[in-house]
């Protein structure tokens, strides 16, 4: 590799040739079978799926306005097709590995507008405290005036003040039959606190669980929710559009419960029976987990 972190062709085609225990001729024939077997499938509008590497896809861009750079005139640049790459969660998990500890971080040309915004949220935030400071002292002069109004008065005052007012008045004593215990609310579902996720260019089951729950291990439990609804039947190719459905843990992921644990165990169980039947061979590892932790549910 050059000082540039650029590798030549040459260089490439040895090192596949190393890895492969292949010779030069071999793996750069190799090479070139593989990129115009590529072209040709990009070229008819298909996408490539390389297992463990990414995606190459094509999009159409249609006809628009530009600017030429070295004149800066303007030009019509004409419609064509753009070939876009998206690699998978693990190659670009472990390409990103050294800058993991960075945060986003917004930079503004002129300090001084960022310090008037920041001005602008203290005063604001100011304003509110006194805002709720004036509004606890009205209410505490209103209970107290209403306190020392007598019994007799006391329908007469609520009847002519503002509907503000209604809240103090408790003279009346309660009817007996208030005091009946409320029915227990049932638990809610996880239909009615699911969460709606509509899948974007470059989403996968792996970074949506990150967003959703902070642990993208979770993310079988998503394919395994809206597995009836989805057009493919495989764990790893996930359509842009596809509405999905967040189930709501009854714990967290940090300290699940047990019916959490169940429903990651089963759909732990649908992923491996999933990429069984596409010969993946991911299945045994995900096959073993389910099974751990349903072994552990058994034994509590």
């Amino acid at each position: 590799m050059s000082d540039d972190n650029k590798i030549t062709f040459h260089a490439f085609t040895e090192l596949v040739a190393r890895c492969a225990k292949v010779s030069s001729v071999e793996a750069d024939a190799y090479i070139h079978q593989l990129a115009m077997t590529m072209s040709e499938e990009l070229e008819t509008g298909g996408d490539i799926h390389l297992y463990r590497f990414g995606r190459f896809h094509t999009t159409h861009v249609g006809e628009q306005a530009g600017h030429d750079p070295n004149s800066d005139a303007p030009l019509t640049i004409p419609e064509h097709t753009r070939v876009h790459f998206r690699p998978y969660s693990a190659l670009r998990f472990a390409v990103n590995a050294p800058f993991r500890q960075l945060r986003i971080k917004e930079l503004t040309p002129d300090k001084t507008a960022w310090r008037m915004r920041s001005g602008a949220w203290i005063l604001l935030a100011l304003l509110a405290i006194l805002l709720i400071v004036l509004g606890i002292g009205v209410s505490r002069m209103l209970t107290q005036d209403a306190s020392v109004v007598p019994a007799e008065k006391a329908s007469a005052k609520v009847e002519l003040a503002s509907p503000v007012y209604e809240a103090p008045v408790t003279i009346a004593p309660a009817p007996a039959t208030v005091t009946t215990a409320p029915a227990e609310p049932s638990p809610p579902t996880a239909e009615a606190t699911a969460t709606i996720v509509s899948v974007s260019s470059g989403d996968t089951l792996w970074s949506i669980a990150a967003i959703a729950w902070g642990d993208s291990y979770w993310w079988p439990v998503i394919y395994a929710e809206n597995r009836p609804e989805l057009s493919r039947r495989n764990p790893d190719l996930i359509d842009i559009g596809t509405t999905l459905r967040i189930p709501a843990l009854a714990g967290s992921v940090n300290s699940p419960r047990t019916a959490d644990l169940r429903l990651k165990a089963n759909a732990y169980r649908i992923v491996a029976d999933d990429y069984q039947k596409l010969d993946n061979p991911r299945a045994s590892a995900f096959a073993k987990l389910a099974a751990r932790g349903i072994n552990k549910l058994n034994n509590k």
